[in-house]
């Protein structure tokens, strides 16, 4: 590490900087078992909080160094591993003391006892740990996680395993991206069941894990997620509330649907095939939702995931801060770290998840391709917190579809269909159905048949005919409608109908 450069980007997760020792020991302290709790981290003694250099006098560097050693061997439990020197910064000497990440956690303050004497690093701060991530040092320093612990009331027998190895096997069908990809999907037994911890086995009775009772929704270890569309940018006010309940996928399916049915969608046309077009990339969605359910923490295994749709964003909750070791940095550049590892395994061969690490880069590449503002990650330590922000209007015409499939935009560039009152989709459609059958119907006609305003028809029918899916041929009175294919020629004039025998200030309306 260099020093000089860590003082310059100040403290953070793994960096916290200290003036004097003696003042400030017992927080020092916390934050030395935070470090051992964690990925470790170093503590800046001589370094004031503006990541000014106050340093330590020379003649008291060296009793302060035996001080912080013989504080932390007296003050932690169990033994915390640490190296510490001296540097020399702007003529100064700066106490850096390097706090090895711990292999026998949980860390905590003798003086504190065992349970309230945990701390964990958030961010740059150090707050105490909440029973669920206390227990989670725990089973970790153990190399176990909790989503493998029995669950001892979950009703299991040959039937309900045979059922759930036959759901697993389903949805691995259904999530395959080909038909190749289906063939090689491969059924699965309660031998490989037990191979990834989701069951156990014990004097020829099958036990239960917490995964097992997520998968099939069993009441002994239910989850539930909280979904709910607020208006405005708070929870003050809700206009829509859904709580679901059941197996672990059924929930991420329904809260994913959810958040489609509340979000903005519009359409294009590509030839006479509509195809619908959301404000927010559906997959993109979908990850972050799978997301929550795959890593966050099941200690507390009655807390809601929240799926909270705002007017400016999308926001999901998940309980329990980031993996031990992980950082908002390090998870948006792509690392990863498995936090259920049976849960991570039973949604690897059902092809809920694809490939490890890439998750949320894959998110953020498809809200650049969408035009939309990157995604918000938060570790409050207690839960993680993602932000989509929504866009104002519907998709560029560049990022909505693939390469090479034709683009029906209006004149000002807006797709048809679009939600911000350029076009709805479902009545261009009726629009254009209408026409092919009858094609020499009036406005009039037309407007009462589709119970429509006058006004509102004439501008669909301008973006339709701007968009090159119908074209008028001939006059008011002797003309028609023609549904062309999608490939007709820019520029068709406007609308040529009772509009053009009307007042000046009616006609400038219809070709508005």
């Amino acid at each position: 590490m260099d020093i000089r450069e860590a003082i310059r980007q100040g403290e953070g997760y793994d960096l916290e900087f200290k003036r004097v020792p003696n003042e400030e020991r017992i927080r020092y302290l916390k934050t030395v078992v935070a470090f051992a709790n964690g990925k470790g981290g170093t503590v800046l003694f001589g370094i004031a909080n503006d990541g000014s250099v106050t340093g330590i006098g020379k003649s008291r560097v060296f009793v302060e160094m035996d001080g912080i050693a013989n504080s932390i061997c007296n003050a932690c439990s169990p033994h915390v591993p640490i190296d510490i020197g001296i540097e020399n910064v702007d003529g100064k000497s700066v106490i850096v003391l390097d706090v090895l990440a711990g292999s026998r956690c949980p860390y905590f303050i003798k003086a504190e006892g065992d349970k309230d004497g945990v701390y964990v690093r958030v961010g740059a701060t150090t707050q105490r740990a909440d029973d669920a991530t206390r227990h989670e040092l725990e089973l970790e320093a153990e190399g176990r996680s909790f989503d493998s612990e029995p669950c001892p009331n979950a009703k299991i027998t040959d039937a309900r395993i045979a059922a759930l190895c036959a759901n697993m096997y389903r949805i691995a069908r259904r999530n395959a991206r080909d038909e190749s990809e289906r063939k090689a999907v491969k059924k699965i037994t309660a031998n490989q069941l037990q191979e990834w911890g989701i069951i156990s086995k014990s004097r020829n009775c099958w036990i239960a894990s917490n995964t097992y009772a997520l998968l099939t929704g069993d009441r002994a270890f239910a989850t539930r997620v909280k979904c709910g569309v607020f208006k405005g940018d708070s929870k003050a006010v809700f206009v829509d509330r859904r709580e679901f309940t059941g197996p672990i996928y059924e929930q991420i399916e329904d809260a994913h649907k959810y958040i489609l049915s509340k979000i903005n969608m519009g359409c294009v046309f590509e030839g006479i095939q509509r195809r619908d077009l959301y404000e927010l990339p559906p997959d993109a969605l979908r990850e972050l939702v799978v997301n929550a359910f795959t890593h966050r923490n099941y200690f507390e295994h009655d807390a809601p995931i929240f799926v909270a749709v705002y007017d400016t964003r999308v926001e999901i909750t998940s309980p329990g801060g980031l993996p031990r070791g992980l950082t908002v940095e390090k998870v948006l550049s792509g690392r990863s770290k498995i936090r259920n590892h049976a849960l991570a395994e039973a949604f690897n061969y059902m092809k809920v998840i694809e490939q490890w690490g890439s998750g949320l880069r894959r998110v953020s590449e498809e809200l650049a391709a969408y035009g939309a503002r990157p995604l918000q990650l938060e570790d409050g330590g207690i839960d993680v917190r993602v932000n989509v922000f929504r866009n104002a209007a519907a998709p560029e015409p560049s990022h909505a579809a693939p390469q090479g499939s034709p683009q029906k935009t209006t004149r000002n560039g807006a797709l048809i269909g679009t939600v911000d009152g350029t076009m709805d989709g479902t009545m261009a459609l009726r629009i254009v159905g209408v026409l092919e059958k009858e094609p020499s119907i009036t406005l009039d006609k037309l407007s009462e048949r589709l119970n429509v305003a006058r006004r509102s028809l004439v501008r669909h029918m301008n973006i339709l005919q701007e968009s090159n899916r119908i074209k008028r041929i001939g006059g008011k009175r002797f003309g028609h409608w023609e549904v062309l294919s999608g490939q007709g020629r820019r520029g068709e004039p406007p609308l040529p109908s009772d509009a053009d025998s009307a007042p000046p200030q009616h006609r400038k309306e219809a070709r508005a």
